[in-house]
């Protein structure tokens, strides 16, 4: 039986994970991320949770179509950054001890990296295992630099290569 701290880490970690409207993310997709980060649910878990969290949280959902897709709404900044807050803090001040991210993501990290994709804006956002999250120019990827800038601060991390990366805490998001 999980405790209360793992329940509350893990729908810290789900409302972290849903994105800004327009874009949009369904159960099964957030139940799959949840996996990657160590948690056991299923999707009709995730649904119950999504349907509760739309009460207290300005989360919408695209019922137009099947499956429905789950965002924050667009006036919903301000609420997702203080859920981002409150789950670095709550690692922080050790709440939560086991949160570690699991070798398939890092290995998922590792080949992304190699890979460099393509994203609309030129990146390839990451997370840190201490709840910061940062971003990857794919020109710098290019060109071997391994230069993370971090979203909320804009302190700005090298390393040598993507192993000393991995090992300060960094994940493809």
């Amino acid at each position: 039986m999980p405790s209360q701290n793992d329940t509350l880490l893990r729908l810290l970690t789900m409302l972290r994970h849903i994105p800004q409207h327009p874009q949009q993310i369904t159960a099964k997709e957030l139940t799959e991320r949840l996996e990657t980060d160590q948690f056991e649910v299923s999707k009709r878990t995730v649904e119950r949770d999504l349907l509760s969290l739309s009460e207290i949280f300005s989360l919408i959902s695209n019922e137009s179509s099947r499956p429905y897709g789950w965002s924050w709404s667009k006036q919903a900044t301000q609420q997702h950054a203080d859920i981002e807050q409150l789950l670095n803090k709550a690692i922080t001040v050790g709440k939560f001890d086991n949160f570690d991210y699991s070798d398939a993501l890092r290995e998922a990290t590792r080949e992304m990296l190699y890979q460099m994709p393509l994203t609309p804006d030129n990146h390839i956002h990451m997370k840190n295992e201490d709840g910061r999250f940062g971003k990857v120019s794919i020109y710098d990827l290019m060109e071997e630099k391994r230069i993370i800038h971090d979203k909320v601060t804009n302190a700005v991390y090298h390393f040598t290569d993507t192993e000393q990366l991995l090992e300060a805490g960094w994940v493809i998001d």
